[in-house]
């Protein structure tokens, strides 16, 4: 049903009026930030083309087998892509790529789309899948030409289709020049100019908007009742619109983390380089990426805070339950904020790239040091 998709509601009407009016594309792209609904909507979509019983002639019923078996991301109406690791064989036609996976890749696979089948704002991760693979989209290319079932749709969904390498992309474009008429094929991106032209060119782009913070909010208090309006309002105001964004800071034990920013600079500008090398290695220990980044996303909010205190704008401040500390250190400090910034940006990419995170994080902090003096009283 539409009202498991967290706001857009222009997104809805639009997909909605598609349905009614049976004005339906062969290819949709839906883009938009990172976590604001692309895949839960494609999902959604997909289950209202082929329900049994759709609800007030542009909803689906959320009962139904049809319903249940795309919702469970194991019908033979809903095929879902994603990056994969490399398998054996992978230049072979005819078999399915997933078949061409190791033992471990193929149970990584599973345990993700158990993941995402249970909760469609999840980012599918999967170790050593670094694109889409041609043999992706060779199967797709077999299966949708099948004949389906009468009246209803095959839809093809590929997550964070800017995965595609070239012969992907390439091979794609090939089945979105004949398209079949009984299926529909929807792209997920956050990144519309990665795109092929000819591609963004064959398909009806539809944008998602960043989620408003209430709508955020909402979505933390009903994930946890237990939570304080200060520590979710906190929490949707550094989402920065995504839902996914707010799950992993809420995985991740935001409130220790933060805590573990604030300790950590401390130890820098005091010297205390045992301490320091101590709170690296607790960022790094669990080896998790999206912790780390989630650290390096709170530094920088702290750092533009202090740029919010030190101009005058107080009512921009993201940690208000730390006013008075951001106040003091900015009292205390002189430092370059804008560079810092950027220096703590560029740690993320690193990490992206899977540069030692224990190297990013000793250099972004000799860089931080460097950028800050204590203020001559």
């Amino acid at each position: 049903m539409w009202s498991n998709i967290i706001g857009q509601q222009r997104v809805k009407e639009i997909l909605k009026n598609f349905f009614k009016n049976g004005k339906l594309s062969h290819a949709y792209i839906f883009y938009g930030n990172e976590g604001t609904g692309k895949d839960a909507a494609a999902v959604e979509f997909a289950k209202l083309l082929n329900c049994d019983s759709p609800l007030n002639e542009s909803e689906a019923c959320d009962n139904c087998k049809s319903c249940i078996e795309i919702d469970s991301l194991k019908s033979q109406m809903l095929r879902f892509v994603t990056a994969l690791p490399a398998g054996k064989n992978d230049s072979d036609d005819d078999s399915n790529p997933l078949e061409k996976l190791d033992k471990e890749d193929f149970e990584n696979y599973l345990a993700q789309i158990e993941l995402k089948a249970v909760d469609k704002y999840h980012t599918v991760s999967i170790p050593k899948a670094n694109d889409i693979r041609i043999s992706s989209i060779r199967q797709l290319k077999k299966e949708i030409y099948m004949t389906g079932r009468s009246g209803k749709k095959k839809v093809f969904l590929i997550s964070r289709c800017e995965m595609m390498n070239t012969q992907s992309a390439n091979s794609l474009l090939k089945i979105l020049e004949e398209p079949p008429k009984d299926s529909v094929i929807i792209l997920t991106t956050s990144r519309l100019n990665s795109l092929l032209p000819t591609i963004v060119g064959r398909c009806q782009n539809i944008r998602f908007d960043v989620i408003p913070n209430n709508k955020i909010i909402a979505y933390i208090k009903q994930k946890n009742s237990a939570i304080t309006d200060e520590n979710a309002s906190f929490i949707a105001g550094i989402s920065e619109g995504s839902i996914s964004k707010c799950n992993q800071l809420l995985n991740n034990n935001f409130l220790e983390l933060r805590e573990k920013v604030i300790d950590t600079l401390v130890s820098m500008l005091s010297g205390h380089s045992l301490k320091l090398g101590n709170n690296i290695d607790f960022i790094i220990g669990k080896k998790d990426k999206a912790r780390i980044k989630n650290f390096l996303v709170f530094l920088i909010i702290w750092f533009r805070d202090i740029i919010n205190i030190s101009n005058g704008n107080g009512d921009l401040i993201i940690n208000r339950d730390k006013t008075e500390r951001l106040t003091s250190f900015a009292g205390k400090y002189n430092s370059d904020n804008y560079r810092i910034i950027s220096a703590i940006e560029d740690a993320i990419t690193d990490i992206e790239k899977n540069v030692i995170p224990e190297l990013i994080l000793y250099n972004l902090f000799f860089r931080i040091g460097s950028l800050m003096n204590k203020k001559k009283i």
